[in-house]
């Protein structure tokens, strides 16, 4: 006779009351219902990019569009593993294009501002301006050198 160790239940997920996007990074989900803490914290807000006074106002401009771009990412990919298992639901789709348009938007931003982060934000540029200088990987630091911690 065989013997089961455990039946596992997973409910199916409902949608439900969203966070920010700056939120949604802090706590792990997009998904309200799904914030279950395994242990009390205190709540430390949600803006962890904190620069230093010393800092440049462009490297505190540069980390605070950082910041926007990493928080709507981290929901459109929340929301991407949602639909993985709801691919009909109108307010996840409605939500994956709405955030899709608002991150490369923030990634055209940032391009325009400083230098490409993707080469989907470096041919967006260069359809605005197509120039060889669009072409502007050297102008940003390496990711190693401390631009955007």
């Amino acid at each position: 006779m065989q013997e089961n160790l455990a039946i596992a239940f997973v409910p199916v997920q409902d949608w439900g009351a969203l966070y920010e996007a700056e939120k949604a990074l802090c706590v792990g989900t997009v998904f309200q219902d799904l914030n279950k803490p395994f242990f009390a914290a205190a709540d430390e807000g949600t803006d962890n990019y904190h620069c230093d006074a010393a800092e440049s106002s462009q490297q505190q401009e540069r980390e605070r569009m950082m910041a926007k771009i990493q928080a709507t990412s981290f929901v459109l990919d929340d929301v991407r593993l949602y639909l993985d298992t709801h691919p009909d639901d109108r307010q996840g789709l409605t939500l994956l294009n709405e955030t899709l348009a608002e991150r490369k938007k923030l990634l055209l931003a940032y391009t325009e501002q400083f230098y490409p982060l993707t080469v989907d934000s470096m041919a967006d540029f260069y359809e605005k301006d197509p120039a060889p200088e669009c072409y502007c990987w050297q102008k940003g630091p390496m990711p190693w050198e401390g631009a955007c911690v």
